[in-house]
C-alpha cells in the first residue's frame, strides 16, 4: 500500500481557490439579481404595474340617465327608471349545482342557459339577465356567487302608454331610440356615460373606489307641442271611429290654426310601448306622417284659395257648372249631382268637381304649382318625426290640362294627413 503525504501549504492553496470561485459566483448572482431588479423596477415598471393592476383594478362605466320627454304643459311622457342588469365573468364564475339552480330561479331562466353562457372561459363578459327589479338584484347578491356581478342601467317608462305611442315611440334594450321622438331626438336625449376606476376582489366585488375618470352627463329634456289632454281625447275618438266603421286603421291630427303647432297626433292600430312582446309593424306605423293618399275633395279649398289670392275670382263670382260635366282633351269630369250656376262659395259648399276645375283652369299652371308648393305639398313637413313622407307633386311645367283640372279636386297629387293639416293652418303674408 502506498501512502502520499499532503502538505499544509498545498491544502491552503486549494481552499483559497475554491473560496474565490464561490465568491465570484455569489457576486455574479447578486449582480444578476440587481440587474433584474433594475430592469423590472426601472425600465419595465409601467408594463408590470399595468399587469398587476389588470388583476384587481377595473374601469367601471357609470351610466347616464336619458333625458325626459314632456308635453307642452310639462307632463312627463317618457322617463327613465334605474334598473339592475346581471352579468358574469366566465373565467371567475364558480357555482355548484344548487347555486346554479338558485341563480336561475331568481333570474327566471334555465340553469342550462346560464351554464352555456359561462362555458367559454376565454370570455370576460356575458349578460345573464338585463334590467331586473331591485328586489331580484338583492336576491342575486345574497347568493354570493363568484363571477356574478351587477351593472346599473336605465329602463324607459311611458306613463301615457298607447295614447302617446306614435308620438313618443320607444327605446330598445340598450336605451337607444327605435321609433317616434325617441328615435328622432336620439342625440339630444341620450346622455354620455362616465367611468370610474375601482379595485375588485376575486369575486368581482368592489372593495375600493380609486378615482373618478369621467363624470356622466345625463340626457337633455325634449319639450313637445303636444297637449297630453287633447291627445287623450283624440285617441279615444279615433279608436271609437275606427271600431264603428270597421276600418283597418285611421289617423287624426289636431293643430293650432294660428301657429301650425301639432297639439295631438294619433294613429290606429296602436300599441303599448311599455309592453312590446307581440308588437307588429302595422302597429308602429304612424299613419299621419308616413302614409300618403290622394286628398280628393279636401283639396278644393286650396284650389279656391289660390284663385282668390290671385284675384281671379271673388267669393261671389258665378261659375256655370251645367250640365254637370266638363270635357277636357278627350276626358270628362263630372259632378255626382248637376247644380247649374254656382257662386265660388257655393262651389265649395256643394263640392262641385266641375266648378272647381273651371276655377283652376283660369290660373296658369306655374302660379298654381308655386301656390301648392308654398303650402308644403311635395315637401317633407319637417315636424321632427322620423319617416315623414313628402308626398307627390309633379313639376307644374309637366302638367297636362286634364291633370291640372283633376288636381283641383284632389286627384293626381298625393299628400299625408299632416301635410293637409299644416296647409290648412298655413298663414300667407
Amino acid at each position: 500500500m502506498r501512502f502520499e503525504k499532503r502538505t499544509p501549504e498545498l491544502r491552503l492553496r486549494l481552499e483559497g481557490w475554491r473560496s474565490r470561485v464561490v465568491l465570484v459566483l455569489v457576486a455574479g448572482g447578486f449582480a444578476v439579481l440587481a440587474a433584474r431588479a433594475f430592469y423590472l423596477q426601472g425600465l419595465n415598471h409601467d408594463f408590470l404595474q399595468q399587469k398587476g393592476e389588470a388583476r384587481y383594478g377595473r374601469v367601471v362605466e357609470m351610466p347616464a340617465s336619458r333625458g325626459p320627454v314632456m308635453d307642452r304643459n310639462g307632463k312627463a311622457l317618457a322617463i327613465s327608471t334605474p334598473m339592475e342588469s346581471i352579468w358574469a365573468s366566465p373565467e371567475d364564475f364558480e357555482a355548484d349545482g344548487a347555486s346554479l339552480r338558485a341563480l336561475a330561479k331568481v333570474l327566471g331562466i334555465g340553469p342550462g342557459e346560464i351554464a352555456q353562457k359561462v362555458a367559454n372561459k376565454d370570455r370576460q363578459f356575458v349578460w345573464l339577465k338585463r334590467q331586473i327589479s331591485p328586489e331580484q338584484a338583492l336576491k342575486v347578491t345574497a347568493l354570493n356567487i363568484p363571477g356574478v356581478l351587477q351593472q346599473r342601467e336605465f329602463r324607459r317608462y311611458y306613463p301615457a302608454g298607447e295614447v302617446m305611442a306614435h308620438v313618443v315611440g320607444f327605446t330598445g334594450i340598450d336605451d337607444r331610440g327605435q321609433e317616434g321622438i325617441e328615435l328622432a331626438q336620439q342625440a339630444w336625449l341620450a346622455g354620455v356615460p362616465g367611468s370610474r376606476k375601482v379595485i375588485k376582489d376575486r369575486k368581482g366585488r368592489i372593495v375600493e373606489d380609486v378615482e373618478s375618470l369621467k363624470v356622466p352627463r345625463d340626457g337633455r329634456e325634449v319639450l313637445l307641442s303636444i297637449d297630453e289632454r287633447l291627445q287623450f281625447l283624440a285617441h279615444r275618438e279615433l279608436k271609437a271611429a275606427v271600431a264603428a266603421n270597421r276600418a283597418r286603421g285611421g289617423s287624426l291630427v289636431m293643430l293650432d290654426a294660428r301657429t301650425g303647432e301639432v297639439l295631438a297626433l294619433v294613429s290606429q292600430p296602436d300599441y303599448n310601448p311599455n309592453n312590446r312582446a307581440n308588437l307588429t309593424g302595422s302597429q308602429t306605423r304612424n299613419r299621419s306622417i308616413t302614409d300618403i293618399f290622394e286628398p280628393g275633395s279636401t283639396m278644393k279649398p286650396f284650389t279656391v284659395a289660390a284663385a282668390l289670392e290671385a284675384g281671379i275670382v271673388t267669393p261671389d263670382t258665378v261659375i256655370q257648372t251645367a250640365p254637370g260635366s266638363l270635357a277636357i282633351g278627350g276626358w270628362t269630369i263630372s259632378d255626382s249631382h248637376p247644380h247649374g250656376a254656382l257662386t265660388v262659395s257655393q262651389v265649395i259648399q256643394k263640392s262641385s268637381n266641375v266648378g272647381t276645375a273651371k276655377i283652376q283652369m283660369r290660373m296658369a299652371a306655374r302660379e298654381l304649382g308655386a301656390f301648392y308648393h308654398d303650402l308644403g305639398f311635395g315637401s317633407v313637413p319637417q315636424s321632427g318625426f322620423p319617416g315623414e313622407a313628402k308626398g307627390l307633386l309633379r313639376p307644374a311645367a309637366n302638367w297636362r290640362p286634364i291633370e291640372q283640372a283633376t288636381m283641383a279636386y284632389g286627384h293626381g297629387i298625393s299628400v299625408s294627413l299632416l301635410q293637409i293639416g299644416r296647409a290648412s293652418c298655413r298663414e300667407r303674408v
